[in-house]
């Protein structure tokens, strides 16, 4: 799949398709467990910072994709040097095609994997109050309230995990049967 879609942006003459697809070429290898040819295209796109005048958007995406790569291997720390790095290079939210909200999702994930709840937490709540940085990741603005919901339950909070879950739920009512979110946040508060 990835492979046509390569082809057809190889053709392209303008740099920035070349680049995107550099970006979610790495993504998908990194989410794979591919992380040898994860760490290569991340290198691919640090060499086109040499050729481009589009350096810092280069920059973060190779920030970007070294971060998830040190995240799927689980060396937190590194992953957030490298995904902290990627959102100090964004730009502010002024794009409506803009990938912020995936940025800082990566980064509020990777806080909550290494066990900084607190700072998780932080990161989640700058997705909820994205406006145009969330339109093209609607479900990870969704699922930032499912993960605050699940991170106030941890901490014994029970009237934030349910405001949040019940702000889960409203956003995704009309989801497909069977998502495995949905289901565990009907769980969680029937729990509660």
């Amino acid at each position: 799949m990835f492979d046509k879609y390569w082809n057809l942006v190889m053709g392209e003459k303008r740099p920035s398709f070349r680049i995107r697809a550099l970006l979610w070429k790495g993504i998908f290898q990194a989410e794979r467990g591919l992380f040898d040819e994860a760490l290569q295209t991340a290198e691919e796109l640090k060499a086109l910072m040499a050729i481009s005048p589009r350096k810092k958007r280069i920059r973060k995406r190779y920030q970007y994709i070294k971060g998830l790569i040190e995240l799927k291997k689980e060396n937190y720390q590194q992953a957030i040097e490298h995904l902290e790095e990627a959102l100090f290079l964004l730009r502010h939210q002024n794009s409506v095609n803009y990938i912020q909200a995936l940025y800082i999702d990566t980064l509020a994930f990777t806080y909550y994997k290494s066990g900084n709840r607190d700072r998780a937490v932080e990161e989640y709540e700058k997705i909820t109050l994205l406006t145009k940085g969330r339109f093209m990741f609607g479900q990870i603005y969704a699922k930032s309230f499912y993960m605050l919901g699940k991170i106030y339950e941890q901490k014994g909070w029970k009237g934030k995990a349910i405001e949040n879950y019940e702000k889960f739920l409203s956003l995704w009512k009309a989801a497909n049967p069977g998502i495995a979110e949905v289901e565990d946040v009907k769980k969680r508060l029937a729990g509660l």
